[in-house]
């Protein structure tokens, strides 16, 4: 009901405008010869049918039968004619406009204006000639002249009024960047303007009356509209526009202030058409300013803006918030937010599903947080937040955050998808604000929350051994990336013997892998590997260690000819990696060492956790060739049931099974266990960590397959390992 009386009262306000503009028109801006120049009705009733859609063509309709209504002896069929035709061509042009889209205000938007005002204004004179012919107002001798005047008084009035009208009844916030009524010069400067348009309106006809040529004189006042053009709101330049197209046009048509009223038709039309230009080049120029600004800010928001939840991108959320770190000492706090389970939501309905559930926690964290705080998306499912309040009030928004994605629910079609989210809160002090340190710290209780099960926060505190230890790895992190870079990486080998002197064949050895310092300081993985899968570097370093040892045994065809199983181990980040088959493909294809004589390591640790793409992934590398070692096998309570569908080569009994295995009746069973297994389903094994002849001799007796460790020799330079092995043949 509201609505309705609302549009009623819009109708009535329109159609009242229409009505008393018709009136003045008819009354205050005829010329002589009783010819109106300009006929602003025309403009009203073509915006309002634009903007509102062609039922508000009533309002045409409606206004013109008062218009109509109001003249001396108005008979039936005239003004039947008369509202018909106007209504008409209202429609027409209107639809003419709306056809193809919806209108932006843009400068093709203006062309399609230009052209929907002619047809109204050829079709608005056509109708009135011949309603005014039929009741026998007008003679056909005098029809072409009237035809040109009553066209391009419309024409005019549509020119001076519409876009006003149209930029007016904008939707768009009048306080945005965008908005029509968005004022980018100052009011000092606006006012300046003023007042030379107000010299120029008092100039005109005082020069005029001393003998000057007042229509050259109105190129003042354009360039005075094409400045507003430049500098002012459109919604400026056009009622700026039309008010001085509309005092040029009662000067000129009256015939005062230094004008000379037209007395020719053709000096009507020139006069119109003139009119006509200055009305509509200043418009065009703001509605072109406007789609400039418009496909500025479009650009700036696709680089600064996420594109699914339209919140801050990293780079714009670094810069906002390294700019409010360093301008003011007040207590500021960040919160990192990491989803638990989307990639459970993406394996499980789709990636749709979970770029809907983001867009959805998206929006409820600027919810919870308010517009004091600064948020961004920084990842797939990861949010970054600057609040600007202490430790304490950060926590308590942090609860109301992780309640409020608990409590999300997201209907997928038949489902109804749910998710809770990890936090690390880091709070910025008046000594330190740097924002590398604030976002790493973040980060660090971020995944510390995540480890202790998610849906927590978890607070940082710069100066702990907790935030000391994430610092290490950090720097060890970006020490890895410089070396991987500077391919400083050593290749250890170590080598894998059979337990029974039966056995004959080529080198059977594995890979590892040792970081060198420029002071000859050597590093074992145990020191580095955690820094490369917490920063997901796990991918490039398997890349790297097969690329180097294809490499060598390239360049020592010798040496590739002595070995039958060259073991490489591969991170649990690898499994996920989708392009890594690819890559081995290309590097065995272009390489001379054999591919079944490779031998990729996976851990039991990264089976278990996701068996399917553990499977896929087996699969893939064994259609290139290559051959499989389940390593540390028994750190995964030994899962038995899963060995036979894993289509692995060899099973490695981890050395926490092996070491003091003489002394240690559970190992001994464990151990037992995994070889009678193994050997079962066709599968060989291996031992790790052999260190003594009594662990050997046991081994041997539960008929394992091979042994490495110690006991049989130190892991070494891969050149000093086939060295020796040269040496010894």
């Amino acid at each position: 009901m509201q609505g309705n009386a609302r549009k009623f009262r819009h109708f009535v306000m329109w159609t009242a405008l229409y009505f008393a503009c018709a009136v003045l028109a008819s009354r205050f801006l005829r010329n002589s010869d009783g010819v109106a120049l300009l006929w602003p009705s025309a403009g009203i009733g073509y915006a309002v049918a634009v903007r509102y859609g062609l039922r508000w063509t009533a309002v045409v309709a409606v206004g013109s039968l008062l218009y109509s209504l109001q003249l001396e002896q108005p008979t039936p069929l005239y003004v039947a004619l008369i509202v018909a035709g106007k209504t008409a061509s209202t429609a027409i042009a209107a639809w003419y406009v709306l056809r193809s889209r919806v209108l932006h205000l843009r400068t093709d938007d203006g062309m399609r204006l230009l052209g929907g005002g002619v047809i109204q204004s050829v079709l608005s004179a056509a109708f009135g000639l011949f309603a005014m012919q039929q009741v026998g107002q007008m003679d056909y001798a005098s029809t072409p002249d009237a035809f040109i005047r009553w066209a391009l008084g419309d024409m005019l009035g549509i020119a001076v009024v519409a876009p006003t009208l149209l930029l007016a009844t904008t939707s768009r916030n009048p306080l945005h960047r965008l908005s029509p009524f968005h004022e980018p010069a100052s009011r000092r400067e606006r006012m300046f303007w003023l007042a030379l348009l107000a010299t120029s309106f008092i100039a005109i006809p005082a020069l005029g009356g001393r003998g000057i040529y007042v229509l050259g004189m109105i190129s003042v006042s354009l360039v005075l509209l094409l400045w507003s053009a430049l500098r002012f709101a459109p919604v400026w330049t056009a009622v700026a526009t039309g008010v001085t197209v509309t005092y040029f046009s009662v000067s000129a048509g009256l015939g005062v202030g230094g004008f000379t009223a037209p007395k020719s038709l053709v000096e009507t039309a020139v006069l119109l058409l003139l009119l006509c230009l200055v009305a509509v080049i200043p418009v065009m120029m703001a509605l072109a300013g406007l789609e400039q600004r418009t496909t500025s800010y479009a650009l700036y928001q696709r680089a600064t803006r996420d594109t699914l939840t339209g919140l801050l991108n990293r780079t714009a959320f670094e810069e906002e918030a390294r700019r409010l770190l360093s301008a003011t000492d007040a207590p500021a706090t960040l919160l990192y937010l990491d989803l638990d389970n989307l990639k459970i939501i993406n394996d499980s309905t789709s990636h749709v599903a979970g770029d809907d559930m983001i867009h959805a926690i998206g929006g409820a964290i600027g919810a919870v947080v308010g517009d004091a705080a600064v948020v961004a998306r920084t990842g797939g499912d990861e949010f970054a937040i600057l609040l600007p309040r202490g430790e304490a009030g950060a926590i308590v928004e942090a609860r109301r955050l992780l309640t409020e994605i608990e409590a999300m629910r997201v209907p997928w079609a038949d489902q109804v998808l749910t998710t809770t989210a990890s936090i690390g809160l880091v709070s910025a002090t008046a000594q330190d604000r740097d924002y590398d340190m604030l976002f790493s710290h973040a980060d660090a209780a971020c995944f510390a929350a995540k480890e202790l099960g998610g849906n927590r926060f978890h607070v940082s505190y710069p100066s702990s051994d907790e935030a000391q230890a994430h610092s290490a790895v950090m720097r060890s992190a970006l020490r890895i990336r410089e070396v991987l870079e500077r391919e400083q990486f050593l290749l250890y080998v170590q080598p894998i013997v059979p337990t029974h002197n039966t056995r004959s064949g080529g080198v059977h050895f594995e890979v590892l892998l040792r970081w060198q310092e420029p002071d000859g300081r050597i590093h074992v993985p145990a020191e580095f590997i955690s820094a490369a899968e917490r920063f997901r570097m796990g991918p490039r370093i398997d890349r790297y260690v097969i690329d180097a040892t294809l490499r060598w045994l390239e360049r020592n065809p010798q040496a590739a000819k002595s070995v039958t199983s060259c073991g490489i181990n591969l991170s649990g980040a690898t499994l996920t990696d989708e392009h890594f088959a690819d890559y081995l493909a290309m590097r065995l294809r272009r390489s001379s060492f054999p591919a079944q004589n490779l031998c990729l390591e996976i851990t039991e640790t990264s089976v278990v956790r996701d068996r399917q793409r553990a499977q896929r992934f087996i699969g893939q590398m064994r259609d290139l060739g290559c051959r499989f070692a389940l390593d540390d096998f028994g750190t995964g309570f030994c899962s038995f049931g899963y060995l036979s569908d894993l289509d692995v080569d060899y099973i490695k009994i981890d050395g926490s099974f092996i070491r003091g295995l003489e002394a240690s009746p559970l190992s001994q069973a464990v151990v037992r266990s995994i070889g009678d297994i193994a050997h079962v389903i066709g599968k060989s094994t291996i031992a790790e960590q052999v260190e003594t002849e009594a662990e050997h001799h046991i081994l041997q007796e539960m008929q394992v397959d091979y042994a490495q460790g110690y006991l049989f020799g130190r892991p070494q330079s891969i050149e000093s390992f086939f060295a020796a092995k040269t040496a010894v043949a």
